[in-house]
C-alpha cells in the first residue's frame, strides 16, 4: 500500500496489518454527512489487493454501496482472496464504519512482476 494516492487519501494499513484503515477528512465527502462513492470503492479495492499477497493491477471492479458512510466514523476495509491463478487473482473488499457493512466490491486482478 505504498501508492502516492492511497497515502495522499490517508489509507494506512491496521496495526495488525489486516485491515485498511482511513479517517474520513472533509474532502471525503460528497454532500453533508456522506462519503464519496469513490473513496469507498478505493478503500474496498485497496483493501481485495492486499489479501492477494502480490503485486496486483485492477482488471476490473463491481462495487455496491450498502448503506450510507458517515463522515465523522473511521471507515475499515477488509479483504479476502477468493481465486488465485497464474495471471488472475479475484479478491473481495469490504469496507465497515463499526458494525455496518457500507460497501462491497468484487475485484479482478492482474498479477504484475
Amino acid at each position: 500500500m505504498s501508492s502516492n494516492f492511497n497515502s495522499a487519501l490517508g489509507l494506512r494499513r491496521s496495526d495488525d496489518g489486516q485491515a485498511v484503515i482511513l479517517d474520513p477528512r472533509p474532502e471525503h465527502q460528497i454532500g453533508p454527512g456522506a462519503i464519496h462513492f469513490a473513496v469507498l470503492t478505493t478503500l474496498a479495492e485497496v483493501a481485495a489487493a492486499q489479501s492477494v499477497g502480490a503485486s496486483v493491477v485492477p482488471a476490473s471492479v463491481n462495487v455496491q454501496l450498502m448503506q450510507r458512510a458517515k463522515p465523522e466514523l473511521r471507515l475499515e476495509g477488509r479483504g479476502k482472496l477468493l481465486r488465485r491463478g497464474r495471471r488472475l487473482a479475484v479478491a473481495e473488499g469490504e469496507v465497515w464504519q463499526e458494525d455496518r457493512l457500507v460497501a462491497k466490491a468484487t475485484v479482478t486482478f492482474a498479477l504484475i512482476g
